[in-house]
């Protein structure tokens, strides 16, 4: 999880969207829409002009094919998979399961992403790179950790940020649930100042690089190394990365065996919804087991 903190920009694409989503049929109006919905962010993130936007076109309808037929039958078949843990109550076997194929999807559309970024990264102009610095500066600055700020507070921060993501998929946790979560993300580690650095660094880089007029192979390259295969994670991360996936397992473990009978229709429902979802956008459709 400390490393999917590390995205920048070049993360514009599927994933986090399709987990997130708060209705089953909005995939469809998202997926049905993505080509606009991607350029228009890349647009306002990274200033284009219509000419360089017309240039990257391509490369979108392309990426998006690609993502059509290779993705979302992997993503069907992580639904799928994820409906049938929670029926059989998430054990420790299905958790583990979930959890690498979840990596592993994640990488995949990490790749897909950089492949899509590169290209525009390495049409920047020399006025839209300080503009692309100037905001990594802004972000540094809101997303920073005020001195004096009570470790405490940053914890129950994270306790509630769980909470609301776990209701979207199971609706009102009781009393009991709510205090599961929050004593399960107490144990976690505090990453927030640790990343920040580390993706501060990671930008900064990437900055250098522009100025320096780096091609569009090597911007791939570097983006490859950060965000996709971590060849530079500082050892902390690393171990306290490790230490959060162990936490997440434990929660989805403990949390499922508590879920009500409305919950687990509420979960089960939406589950079943965005695997049929996947499996319609699909031009041939089928689902891709996975292979744990």
């Amino acid at each position: 999880m400390s490393r999917s903190a590390t995205q920048t920009i070049v993360l514009l694409i599927l994933l986090g969207a399709l987990l997130t989503l708060s209705g089953c049929s909005r995939i469809r109006i998202v997926y049905g829409s993505a080509d606009f919905l991607l350029a228009n962010y890349a647009e306002a993130y990274l200033g284009l002009d219509s000419r360089q936007l017309e240039d990257w076109e391509p490369r979108l309808k392309t990426a998006l094919a690609e993502h059509r037929a290779q993705e979302l039958p992997q993503l069907a078949g992580f639904f799928d998979r994820t409906l049938k843990a929670s029926r059989d109550g998430f054990d420790a076997s299905s958790t583990d399961c979930l959890a690498t194929a979840f990596k592993r999807l994640y990488r995949d559309h990490a790749r897909l992403a950089v492949g899509l970024v590169s290209p525009l990264l390495a049409g920047l102009d020399a006025e839209q790179v300080e503009a692309l610095g100037r905001r990594f500066k802004t972000e540094y600055e809101d997303d920073r950790i005020k001195p004096g700020t009570d470790p405490g507070h940053e914890r129950r921060k994270r306790a509630r940020r769980y909470t609301k993501s776990i209701e979207e998929w199971t609706g009102p946790l009781s009393a009991n649930q709510r205090e599961l979560v929050a004593g399960i993300a107490g144990r976690m580690p505090d990453t927030g100042a640790a990343v920040l650095v580390y993706r501060t660094k990671k930008r900064q880089e990437l900055i250098a690089l522009l100025r320096a007029g780096a091609g569009e192979a090597h911007l791939r390259a570097f983006l490859m190394d950060w965000l996709v295969e971590y060849r530079d994670l500082p050892p902390d991360l690393e171990r306290a990365g490790k230490e959060i996936e162990a936490r997440l397992a434990e929660l989805l473990t403990s949390l499922g065996a508590s879920l009500d009978a409305a919950q687990r229709d509420r979960l089960q429902s939406r589950l079943k919804g965005l695997r049929d979802d996947t499996l319609d956008l699909q031009k041939k459709p089928h689902i891709m087991p996975l292979s744990c």
